[in-house]
């Protein structure tokens, strides 16, 4: 097998032939078809997390595969099965963490899903059975990208119908959160980012209107949302700035959910407080507090009959052994929708 391996922060993944002995109680071993890219991995590569005691080790959280192989215990999957890789906690158990070995016969770590890898040994908690027909590559945006974005607009925001909204970075997960605004009927939806591309590029997805972030930008939201503000502000891009800035505009009563997640030593700070009480929400997304097994399959349901397409939303596609290249295309901001890995 080959994996990407993360050896030194902010140096590029090394790609190597790995290793792996036997499966242990509670542990698949799935052959990886596709892999897509979190915006988490580019925080474990800039250290963004802070220091990382378990390095060398591999990466992704968010994959689609079929089961080669499953260890003692192991009752929900079975060998030929096609599955969702996802870092959500599902049914079954929660297995330990398995270890690789490069051409060096150095040890690599796994953590209970990693998707960067051609085989990867999962815990049966981190896999959900999908149908035989239903594209790997949609399967693996389901692993996070897509089940985040259904589950914040669902489970978290909990948004009525008619309820304004707005967009912080149209990205992946910002597309996909548009496209879960319009399923349940938002409106309006306005997205923002720097990017002129990616905010044409959102309109595709549902978006009514678009704004930059700029200095102008509350002044601007102005036109869309009134004095009073949004009612839902979902932020991606975890900066403390556009936080604040975020938070100062939001409606009484509204919820301001940030998805983007804030470098280690970086602080919140909320300015004029004191004249902003008025039942405001800030909070955290966990994933859209996605239930796998009960979610995956409905989704699945809702792709296949045509109730929404995701696929549009990846724009491209790399090999592994060009990973690196993804990721810089990522950080450069080169991508407009969703990477995804493929292996042959």
């Amino acid at each position: 097998m080959i994996g990407a391996v993360l050896r030194e922060l902010n140096k590029p993944l090394t790609v190597n032939k790995l290793k792996y002995g036997n499966l242990s109680y509670g542990q698949i071993l799935v052959q990886v078809k596709c892999s897509g890219i979190c915006g988490r991995q580019i925080q474990e590569i800039n250290g963004s997390k802070g220091p990382d005691k378990f390095l060398p080790h591999l990466m992704g959280h968010e994959g689609g595969g079929i089961v080669l192989k499953i260890g003692d215990g192991v009752s929900k999957v079975k060998a030929g099965d096609h599955v969702v890789m996802h870092w959500r906690v599902a049914k079954g158990i929660e297995s330990n963490f398995p270890s690789y070995t490069d051409e060096n016969n150095l040890k690599v770590g796994g953590g209970l899903v990693t998707t960067f890898n051609s085989e990867s040994i999962v815990s049966e908690n981190r896999v959900t059975k999908i149908s035989k027909d239903f594209p790997f590559k949609t399967a693996a945006l389901l692993g996070c990208s897509l089940t985040t974005a259904l589950g914040l607009v669902n489970n978290e925001a909990k948004i009525k119908i008619g309820q304004s909204a707005m967009v912080l970075g149209c990205g992946s997960v910002g597309i996909s959160v548009i496209q879960a605004l319009n399923m349940v009927s938002a409106y309006p939806i306005v997205s923002v980012d720097l990017n002129i591309d990616r905010l044409n590029f959102s309109k595709l997805f549902g978006s009514n209107h678009t704004l930059t972030y700029d200095e102008n930008f509350e002044d601007n939201c102005k036109t869309y949302f009134g004095s009073s503000g949004p009612d839902i502000i979902i932020e991606t891009s975890g900066n403390p700035d556009v936080i604040n800035r975020c938070y100062s505009i939001l409606a009484p009563d509204g919820k301001l959910i940030m998805v983007g997640q804030p470098k280690f030593d970086r602080e919140i700070k909320l300015s004029n407080i004191s004249k902003i009480f008025a039942g405001k929400q800030l909070f955290d997304s966990t994933g859209g507090k996605t239930t796998p097994d009960i979610d995956i399959p409905r989704y699945e349901r809702l792709i296949k009959t045509g109730k929404i397409d995701f696929e549009k939303i990846i724009t491209n596609s790399y090999d592994i052994k060009d990973i690196n290249l993804a990721i810089s295309d990522l950080v450069k901001g080169k991508t407009l929708g969703k990477s995804i890995i493929k292996f042959d």
